[in-house]
């Protein structure tokens, strides 16, 4: 502000006004007749702030739950100072922040403008770990071996084929007496069971199958395999997830479970194959299940 030194003769008929603007040093007269007012006015061009700032963000938080970006979207402001609620700031346009651990936190983003007027806005986040989706139960076609009940393979063996190997049987001595697969007996007479699915990926599964054999050595063999294959020859060189073999003769139509526990890969896509080498007499297979193991 500019100083203005308005100086009036005292006792005068006739007042004269000196009006002496200063700058820096205020003139004083040596007239003691002379006494002096003084008066603040605005800085030249100077005027009231007619736009001042208005502090405004959107909290996002990202796939780590912990990290949280904070979307700037103040108006009319030059300047930034960001409090993240847990110890940490910062003064870029927009905000981001990694929290040490799930808690309550409140943010406040200060907003100025050049003439140094201020605006603040606070909110509060609550960091919380989200709760693991649900893994996939895969949906098994044709997984009783029964005919007509799945639209995509009204013959069940349409769901178990695979180029390059022949498909099991169908029978009617299945677990208790429903329909079931069977491979017959005989080394030259191998039959491949074989079905692709998806699964979520990095998670544990159980796979159980029935099984009933007729005659001591036989088995039927169980394979879990990472990927999914498109023809049979490639098989001897897959990736297996788990591989177990029924081996207890308990006669036709007593049935026994395959057990195999194990973890998906990154993809999620795996298959599995049911097989045997050469039993010596006719075997089944019955009720096959993937589930996710209950953690």
């Amino acid at each position: 502000m500019k100083n203005i030194n308005i100086f009036q003769k005292k006792g005068s008929s006739l007042a004269v006004a000196v009006i002496v603007i200063t700058f820096g040093l205020n003139m004083v007269s040596c007239d003691p007749t002379i006494e002096s007012l003084s008066y603040d006015i605005a800085e030249a061009n100077s005027k009231e702030d007619e736009t001042p700032p208005s502090a405004s963000f959107s909290a996002n938080v990202s796939d780590d739950y912990l990290t949280y970006t904070f979307a700037n979207t103040s108006t009319s402001a030059t300047d930034f100072t960001w409090d993240f609620g847990d110890g940490n700031t910062s003064t870029d346009l927009d905000g981001e922040n990694t929290y040490p651990s799930e808690g309550t936190y409140t943010i406040t983003l200060t907003a100025t403008d050049k003439l140094g007027v201020v605006s603040t806005m606070t909110t509060t986040i609550e960091v919380v770990e989200p709760e693991a989706p649900a893994a996939i139960v895969p949906v098994i076609g044709g997984a009783a071996f029964d005919d007509n009940i799945d639209d995509n393979c009204p013959d069940s063996r349409d769901c178990w084929r695979i180029s390059g190997a022949t498909i099991h049987q169908t029978t009617s001595d299945g677990e208790a007496g429903t329909r079931g697969a069977k491979f017959p007996s005989g080394s030259d007479n191998n039959r491949v069971t074989y079905q692709a699915f998806a699964v979520s990926a990095n998670t544990k599964y159980i796979l159980t199958a029935r099984y009933a054999l007729q005659e001591d050595g036989d088995s039927v063999r169980a394979s879990v395999i990472d990927g999914q294959l498109t023809d049979f020859t490639e098989f001897s060189g897959a990736t297996l997830l788990g591989q177990s073999s029924g081996i207890v003769n308990d006669g036709k139509g007593s049935f026994n479970t395959i057990t195999i526990e194990f973890e998906t890969g990154a993809s999620g896509n795996i298959s599995m194959l049911f097989d045997h080498d050469g039993n010596a007499k006719d075997s089944y297979l019955d009720n096959v299940s993937v589930v996710p193991v209950e953690q």
